[in-house]
């Protein structure tokens, strides 16, 4: 069988943009190590005839395709309906599923009618794939030597029934495929095409190494692919990286930011109390955003108006009206008050101009004045982000944790 894998994902919200499709991605990365590809997604309205049509041409081109959603109860939900008349094939109901909606719909305390009966309807032939966390079974349906499976839409669904049944019989299927070997390496404070150009300039990549960039809020990541008989060079190429990224390597795996701070805060049994301003509170939201955070994070203070770095942080009204809410000064005074109110061991701040009003000459749009506090000093630091309001925001929330943890570090 070949081993390349195509997903066909259904649902007009997907084409009008009300729901962002992250299957591909899941599944991409769910197939490498098994030493499949996904070479192509096609995402399709809820219209049988364009869903058997996708379905036939990706089936003319691979031997395994995935087909998510429209397996649910509702007049848009066609997609079992679309493969039967693929296949010329019967829609059957299947008892057993039957009987496990059933038990469902009891426990949550709902009677079971017959349009939501809808969702144990599988294509004849089929083996039926239980859905641990849903309603609606996957089903796997192997035809003419090729194989498919559908599987329900919603992401914790989709996830379930293919980490549950669709990934073992692949791994089975495929057993003597060379299977893939991936580094991912998080980058920050450093633009994609520099990164490259950098990377490059010490021969990048080396034969045998598939090497991809991938830029998103401020952040890089650096995957560095090849097959597992070759580790060897991707542990090399990874030392390149590292040589040549030094401290602008804040993780590897995608592990985010706030994830890496947390885990520097909990080694050293250190606390964390923030200061924002043009953020408002959204570095707070992205270190409590993980689990456990309570042991390190103190809190935080939105400081948005003056009167409040005045009155709950303590800047000097006088630095306020000589050097501007922007500015290092300010910053590195939010820092020091909210380390010294909260009694954390570490003061995070930041203060700057989101827009899009509010910037002139001196202090454009973008720019944004950040400073960590702890018992040794202050350290500041300033960037002008492009982009708009959100981009700007979320950035500088990325540098600011990065500033941290670069202080925790003792790097700067």
């Amino acid at each position: 069988m070949k081993t390349q894998v195509e997903l066909v994902a259904t649902g007009s919200e997907l084409l009008s943009g009300r729901i962002v499709n992250r299957h591909a991605q899941v599944l991409g990365e769910a197939l490498l190590p098994l030493g499949l590809t996904l070479s192509r997604e096609t995402s399709v309205p809820d219209d049988i005839q364009a869903i058997a049509d996708a379905v036939r041409m990706a089936l003319q081109r691979v031997d395994v395709v995935l087909v998510s959603g429209g397996l649910g109860a509702t007049t848009d939900d066609v997609t079992r309906e679309a493969v039967a008349e693929l296949l010329g094939r019967r829609i059957v109901k299947d008892e057993a599923s039957l009987s496990g909606l059933r038990e469902k719909y009891k426990i949550f305390g709902r009677e079971l009618s017959p349009i939501s009966e809808r969702q144990i309807l599988v294509v004849e032939g089929s083996v039926v794939l239980p859905n641990p966390v849903g309603m609606a079974p996957g089903q796997r349906i192997e035809s003419g030597g090729k194989v498919l499976f559908i599987l329900p839409g919603p992401p914790r669904e989709f996830n379930a029934v293919l980490s549950t049944h669709v990934l073992p019989w692949l791994q089975e299927a495929f057993r003597g495929a060379l299977s893939v070997t991936q580094k991912i390496l998080m980058v920050c404070g450093v633009g994609e095409s520099d990164l490259a150009a950098q990377l490059e300039m010490e021969g990048f990549p080396p034969p045998g190494l598939d090497v991809a960039y991938c830029a998103s809020g401020g952040r890089v990541e650096v995957r560095l692919t090849a097959t597992s008989d070759r580790q060897a060079v991707i542990d090399q190429a990874s030392e390149v990286v590292r040589r040549v990224l030094g401290r602008h390597i804040f993780a590897e795996d995608r592990l985010t930011m706030e994830e890496v701070v947390g885990r520097l805060l909990l080694e050293r049994r250190s606390t964390l109390a923030t200061a924002e301003s043009c953020t408002g509170g959204g570095i707070g939201q992205r270190i409590t955003s993980v689990s456990g955070s309570s042991a390190y994070y103190m809190g935080g203070i939105i400081a948005y108006d003056n009167r409040v770095k005045i009155s709950q942080l303590g800047v000097p009204e006088t630095e306020l009206a000589a050097q501007g809410a922007v500015s290092k000064e300010v910053a590195a005074s939010m820092a020091q008050g909210v380390r010294q109110r909260l009694g954390a061991d570490y003061g995070l701040s930041i203060t700057g101009v989101a827009g899009p009003t509010g910037g002139t000459d001196e202090k454009p749009v973008g720019l944004v004045w950040m400073a960590v506090a702890d018992a040794a000093g202050t350290v500041t630091s300033s960037r002008r982000f492009p982009g708009d309001r959100d981009w700007i925001r979320e950035s500088s929330t990325l540098f600011a944790l990065d500033l941290l943890r670069r202080r925790i570090l003792g790097t700067v």
